[in-house]
């Protein structure tokens, strides 16, 4: 299989149509649109950019480097590790299942969408190890499909970046071009908030978004939602 159809399948699982759930979930932005913090276009490019440099690079995007070096060498109990971490570090209960929940739906995806890759093993350090969420399951898949580790883990910002820039569509008056521009000028942060900690040690992944975390906790007691998270 050549390198270009191999990527166009990776392209594949970044769609934003890709039916792992993602429409559910918020992850916290419901919450700071209801309060009103984020109601304006600059608000919202705010609020992703901080997401890229404060948690997803450093948590998500460190764990998917220590990801494709177990992989590599074989190490299901590394692998378990990191995905448990990821698990963990998302204090809010409705953020850790959501990327729980979507995870578990791309697994089951992944299997008819890529007959040619084996994920017996994966699952069975799932069930001995991990939780199986959704940066585990990306990992695995891009490993797999033999995209360079920096090409995984901006695919996966990237994916984050749509997700969330979908769900302010639905909560907020932008419309598409207002929602393609924020991404457009996400993308360049992207590269350059990987670039800046991609040769720190996977141990010292971490996150620092206290603000947002707080208000996912807030979000199952809002008086209405529309997300799930």
């Amino acid at each position: 299989m050549s390198f270009e159809t191999r990527f166009l399948y990776y392209v594949q699982m970044l769609d934003s149509a890709l039916p792992i759930g993602g429409f559910s979930h918020s992850f916290g932005l419901e919450t700071y649109v209801q309060n009103g913090k984020v109601s304006t276009m600059e608000d919202l490019e705010d609020y992703v950019l901080s997401q890229i440099h404060n948690s997803w690079v450093r948590l998500e995007g460190l764990a998917i480097k220590g990801m494709y070096t177990a992989i590599a060498n074989d190490d299901m109990w590394s692998l378990g590790l990191y995905d448990k971490i990821i698990h963990v570090q998302r204090t809010p209960l409705e953020s850790r299942q959501g990327l729980h929940k979507m995870g578990k739906r791309l697994l089951r995806l992944a299997k008819s969408l890529y007959p040619f890759i084996s994920f017996s093993e994966l699952e069975s350090s799932i069930k001995e190890y991990g939780i199986g969420t959704l940066p585990t399951i990306h990992a695995w898949i891009a490993y797999h499909l033999e995209l360079p580790v920096d090409d995984a883990v901006k695919g996966y910002l990237y994916s984050s970046v749509v997700m969330v820039t979908n769900s302010a569509l639905r909560l907020m008056s932008i419309g598409q071009t207002d929602g393609q521009m924020i991404i457009r000028r996400a993308i360049p942060v992207i590269e350059e908030e990987w670039k800046k900690i991609r040769d720190l040690p996977v141990e010292q992944l971490h996150s620092f978004s206290v603000a947002q975390e707080i208000r996912s906790m807030n979000h199952e007691i809002l008086y209405s939602r529309l997300f799930m998270s």
